[in-house]
């Protein structure tokens, strides 16, 4: 007994985990970031470097090779403090990078300080590299970014200075008695108060002669006695900032911290410290990073106070705002500009007790996003959190707008699934394609194989011998229409058809075409009307081939689509012309009684591929209305449609062209010939063809082709063999040369050439034509480049094979044969 297990479950798992992976990958590598300086990723398994985009610069990748632990130490050794680089190592090296992957640990992160081969300078970076097991084969994958922080850096070591200022003096204040006590100060402070004194006295003095009028109001208030004891009891110490001048004129600024010693007795500390530099430090910084940020804001742990800096306040040197109480500010603020689905999560994110956990956890600063109700809408803003001193005791948070940017990422995200429909619509088309083409091009096969089994199978019996050939040449000619429509499609998707103009009768076009349908139509059992009405100009200078071409897809798709014992119509009308003289507008319209088509497959008919599903059971390759459509816009004409299910179409065709001069014979070609086996027999009798081809099949076809018409042939397997022989013989022995081009030694292009180089009286008149699978218009261009007089394309058309041969020697001035009597040849 077998058993069976479903592994389908286990197969869509691996699937969905393998995309996944690529997608992870995709990822990394389409969002880099402006500051990323290497983004790659690699095999620590088997320590590879898989792929490294480098934007140093600097080579990194052949300077230190693609062995992920050679390029690894490569990189340890930018690192310029040795601490820092043994870190590295015993960080990304293939060994550590194991064990951490081992114990759950999948990602390693540094900070530190290199210099690259071509930036002497050195810049802070940090190296991130995430660790996944790549789905099939189990290897460790290292997905690493090393980003350029420097600007960050550096604004976080600013940043943590402006709160580390040094202290003037420290007075100790007994408010009830109006009394001071200086307890310490500094040597080098400027405006120290005596050691002892009167409280109001000394606020007066600074009021009245060294505080900048500006601040005397917040300087006054901060320092009031009962004030003071108020904010003390209700929200513990307080700092406020203020400005005074020097014996210079210079300002100073200073930072005055109010804390309660023993309110119960009215004592209170004042300390006094200078943040002069610090805060010319950060108006520097704030004016160099103002144009980044909306706001930056500056938390005072101990005092839970707000120092606020807009962008205006800092490009015209204003003084910031302060905020007391940031708890109460910030609850407001949020009520007010918050979003209400996310103002409970944006009351989490801006309280001190989160942000203080979350940078214990990340240290150098995190951000988060605030949705904004403003003025003009909803707005986003990132809020970067980082430390604002290395004590730990001030916050910062810096504020900028992104809403530009989401929106571009949401529209490149837009964009992406839009792209990826697309392209998971087109592979579809093109699977659904396949299979069509699989299932047209295998049935013509299998009769062309079946019926030559039965042919060889009843050899002796002509009558039904016969019968099968017909056949193989009715499944022969279809699967030839099958190829050319797919070449058609892809010489128009690259603009390669051009238009051959000739003079073109209508009644002789609709002639010609009621010969080629009215069999087909007979025998579906259909009435066929081809006429014109109204037609003042038939002829015109147009592309036979292409109308001819247009027509015949629109009617024989009409006869495919229509059942037994309905109507197919064509009728041609000549409609007028404004403001164009010497012009013809034409009007073709092609109606049917047939199974017609549903509205929505009728807007994406002209599309590559597409077949409705009630025609699904019709042989086709869905490319037939395509190429029309390409070829009627080449000829700057139109097209439209009209369909009813099962009540029929109806095609109108709009063409414009230059009517034809009687005078003008530039355009006419001159009328070909039509031959068949029968009336060819003996046409090119006593003529010899020098015929270079390597295929042996194709050999015997055309020289036996060439035989039943009387020829003699000479035949050769390759280029280098045909000029040789050509070269070897007198002159006038081959009456014409048929060139395969895709042979070995020497093609049929270059053999061309050197027949036509050589010092021989015919060298440069015998007509060569190419015979080649290579059928685009290149191709032909090619061959007459080459010297040739002709091109036909394979497989071979007995009919244009005699005709390209009738007009070549004519041309050349040979007269053929009429007897039986056959040339001398040597």
């Amino acid at each position: 007994m077998q058993y069976v297990k479903d592994i389908t479950q286990t197969v869509r798992e691996q699937e969905r985990i393998r995309n996944q992976y690529k997608d992870l990958l995709l990822k990394h590598y389409r969002t880099p970031g402006p500051d990323a300086l290497v983004v790659g990723h690699c095999n620590v398994t088997k320590s590879r470097i898989l792929d490294i985009l480098d934007y140093t610069g600097s080579d990194l990748m052949e300077t230190f090779s693609d062995d992920r632990e050679c390029f690894f130490m490569g990189l340890s050794s930018l690192v310029t403090d040795e601490k820092e680089r043994k870190t590295f190592r015993e960080t990304f090296l293939n060994e550590p990078s194991l064990k951490a992957f081992e114990r759950g640990d999948l990602e390693r992160k540094l900070e530190c300080f290199v210099r690259l081969p071509k930036d002497q300078r050195g810049r802070y970076v940090q190296f991130n590299m995430n660790m996944v097991a790549a789905p099939d084969s189990g290897d460790i994958t290292g997905i690493l970014t090393v980003t350029d922080i420097t600007e960050r850096k550096i604004s976080d070591l600013i940043l943590r200075q402006l709160s580390v200022t040094g202290c003037d003096f420290v007075v100790d204040v007994d408010l009830t008695a109006d009394r001071y006590k200086l307890l310490s100060c500094s040597e080098n402070a400027f405006c120290v108060p005596p050691h002892r004194g009167r409280h109001s006295e000394w606020t007066a003095y600074m009021l009245r002669s060294r505080v900048v009028p500006r601040d005397r109001e917040q300087y006054k208030n901060g320092l009031e006695p009962e004030k003071m004891m108020s904010r003390l009891q209700k929200d513990g110490p307080y700092t406020f900032a203020f400005c005074i001048s020097d014996d210079k004129g210079d300002i100073r600024t200073k930072n005055m911290t109010v804390s309660a010693v023993d309110l119960r007795l009215g004592r209170v500390c004042l300390s006094r410290s200078d943040i002069t530099d610090s805060i010319r430090e950060q108006q520097g910084l704030l004016h160099m990073i103002a144009y980044t940020f909306e706001l930056a804001a500056f938390i005072n742990l101990s005092s839970r106070s707000l120092t606020l800096y807009t962008r205006e306040s800092v490009l015209d040197n204003l003084q910031p705002h302060y905020v007391e109480n940031y708890d109460r500010t910030i609850l407001k603020f949020v009520e007010h500009h918050g979003t209400s689905e996310h103002k409970e999560e944006a009351r989490t994110q801006f309280r001190i007790e989160t942000m203080t956990e979350r940078l214990r956890e990340k240290p150098n600063g995190y951000d988060f996003l605030f949705s904004y109700e403003g003025d003009n809408g909803e707005r986003f803003k990132q809020i970067n959190v980082l430390w604002g001193d290395v004590n730990h005791r001030t916050l910062c948070l810096v504020r900028a707008d992104v809403t530009e940017m989401l929106t571009a990422e949401r529209q490149a995200k837009k964009r992406l699934e839009h792209a990826l429909a697309s392209a998971e619509e087109a592979n579809k088309a093109k699977s659904d394609f396949l299979s069509a083409m699989s299932h047209d091009i295998r049935t013509p096969m299998n009769a062309i194989m079946g019926m030559t089994t039965l042919a060889s199978a009843y050899l002796g019996d002509d009558e039904r011998v016969a019968g099968y050939l017909d056949k193989i040449e009715v499944s022969s000619r279809h699967l030839l229409s099958l190829i050319n429509d797919i070449l058609d499609m892809s010489k128009i998707e690259r603009a390669q058809i051009t238009l051959n103009l000739s003079k073109v009768s209508i009644p002789k076009l609709l002639d010609q075409l009621s010969v080629m349908i009215l069999s087909q139509a007979e025998e579906a059992g259909l009435t066929l009307s081809i006429r014109a009405e109204g037609v003042n100009h038939e002829d015109f200078y147009g592309d036979p081939l292409r109308i001819n071409q247009i027509l015949i897809n629109l009617l024989s798709n009409a006869v495919k689509f229509t059942n037994k014992g309905g109507m197919v119509e064509l009728l041609a009308e000549e409609v007028e012309t404004e403001g164009s003289a010497g012009r013809v507008s034409y009007h073709f319209t092609v109606r049917d009684t047939g199974i017609g088509m549903p509205e929505e497959f009728v807007s994406k008919i002209f599309e590559p591929f597409s077949r409705s599903g009630n025609a699904a059971h019709i042989e086709g390759t869905g490319l037939g209305l395509s190429i029309t459509k390409g070829l009627i816009d080449l000829m700057g004409g139109k097209i439209s449609v009209e369909s009813w299910i099962n009540e029929g179409s109806v095609f109108r065709v709009e063409l414009e062209f230059d009517r034809a001069q009687a005078e003008n014979s530039s355009y006419i070609k001159n009328a070909e010939p039509s031959f068949s086996l029968s009336s060819g027999k003996r046409a090119f009798s006593g003529c010899c063809f020098l015929v270079a081809e390597d295929n042996a099949i194709n050999a015997e076809i055309l020289c036996e082709l060439l035989g039943l018409c009387g020829a003699e042939t000479v035949l050769m397997t390759d280029g280098a063999k045909a000029v040789k022989a050509f070269q070897d013989t007198e002159p006038e022995t081959y009456d014409a040369i048929l060139m395969d081009i895709q042979m070995p030694k020497m093609n049929g292009y270059d053999a061309a050439r050197a027949i036509r180089g050589m010092e021989r009286e015919d060298a440069e008149e015998i007509p060569i034509i190419a015979m080649t699978a290579n059928a685009f218009n290149e191709d032909v261009q090619n061959a007459f480049q080459a010297g040739m007089n002709a091109h036909i394309a394979k497989p071979i058309d007995l009919n244009v094979l005699m005709n390209t041969l009738q007009k070549v020697l004519d041309e050349s001035g040979k007269e053929l044969e009429t007897s039986g009597e056959q040339k001398r040849r040597k």
